[in-house]
């Protein structure tokens, strides 16, 4: 079957009609000024007829799907000049939606791969250690409480981890109930040094404050900001050198305050910089592990500081240290 479906079969068509309309025309022998007119009049409504029925008509169905995938089906008349443009940005954005679902369920999928072996650490050594203790440990002073104190060890870790999964969880669905609020972040710093100071005495690391700023006051959830310093300042002792300094710095940014956690610790390396605020993404995993990180710390500084429509950024030279800054908006 003659299929009229492109541009060549058109044109072929639209001129055997008119052929054959002016050959009826002469067999007649009718007036040269009327047979010009009713060609004119006949080509007019042959090729607004193949147009609206072969291209518009189709365009329109195609526009009003464009129209109906983006939320309204409110066209009230076809633009034939917008319509490529409009038919691009509809396609780049499914492709951009489509690009995110790949992204989603990979990240999906390593999340849960990311959870399950997090977890089965700990499993396996409880297990292990229990399983000793069943099999005649538990009658052996030398074993018995040593055994039990590291299976709670790895107790407190799986603890450890799920907290911390749940407070992901509730910032990525509660971002909007932040308790905004004007508050000393110098008196903040100082509660989070004084958590801190045992953990920094034992690496021998010192905590300093250096504010160079005209105020003392931020606007911010004072609690998620604490946290952010917890998580922050944390990972400068864990992973810092002994003997060695993690300083808070406080600058002017004309409305808002630049907020840098610098250490001199065993610094980044640039390939991972990228990666550094995923969930249980590790630059060192036998380490992290070692002194009981769960992977999470930095994904939650990340998600609180978005929260406050603000971002963590990072430099790092590996040897060296690194430096944490964010940024918050003065209080009064």
């Amino acid at each position: 079957m003659f299929k009229i479906n492109n541009p060549f079969k058109i044109t072929l068509l639209i001129s055997v009609l008119i052929l054959c309309f002016l050959t009826l025309l002469l067999s007649y022998k009718v007036n040269n000024l009327l047979v010009l007119f009713l060609v004119f009049i006949f080509s007019l409504l042959l090729i607004y007829f193949v147009i609206k029925n072969f291209f518009h008509e189709k365009i329109r169905v195609i526009y009003k799907s464009i129209y109906k995938f983006k939320g309204t089906s409110n066209i009230m008349e076809l633009d034939i000049d917008t319509v490529e443009k409009e038919a691009e940005e509809w396609a780049e954005a499914k492709e951009e939606e489509l690009r995110q679902m790949k992204q989603d369920e990979n990240y999906r999928r390593e999340f849960i791969g990311n959870v399950s072996h997090e977890l089965k650490t700990p499993i396996f050594n409880i297990q292990g250690y229990v399983q000793t203790l069943i099999d005649g440990g538990l009658e052996d002073k030398s074993i018995n409480m040593k055994y039990l104190k590291r299976a709670n060890k790895s107790v407190d870790r799986m603890i450890n981890i799920v907290d911390d999964l749940e407070v992901i969880s509730r910032l990525e669905t509660e971002q909007s109930e932040l308790d905004i609020q004007s508050f000393n972040i110098i008196n903040l710093v100082q509660e989070v040094f004084d958590q801190l100071e045992m953990r920094a005495n034992e690496m021998g690391i010192s905590l300093e404050l250096e504010n160079s700023s005209s105020t003392n006051n931020v606007k911010g959830d004072r609690d998620k900001i604490q946290q952010v310093f917890m998580n922050l300042i944390s990972n400068s002792i864990k992973y810092g050198k002994k003997q060695g300094t993690t300083k808070i710095k406080l600058f002017d940014m004309e409305e808002n305050l630049l907020i840098e956690v610098a250490d001199n610790g065993i610094g980044i390396d640039e390939e991972s910089l990228a990666r550094l605020f995923e969930r249980f993404y590790r630059v060192d995993k036998n380490r992290s592990r070692e002194i009981g990180g769960t992977g999470l710390g930095l994904a939650i500084v990340k998600h609180i500081l978005e929260g406050h429509n603000q971002s963590i950024n990072v430099r790092s030279t590996k040897g060296i240290g690194s430096t944490f800054s964010f940024i918050l908006e003065k209080g009064k």
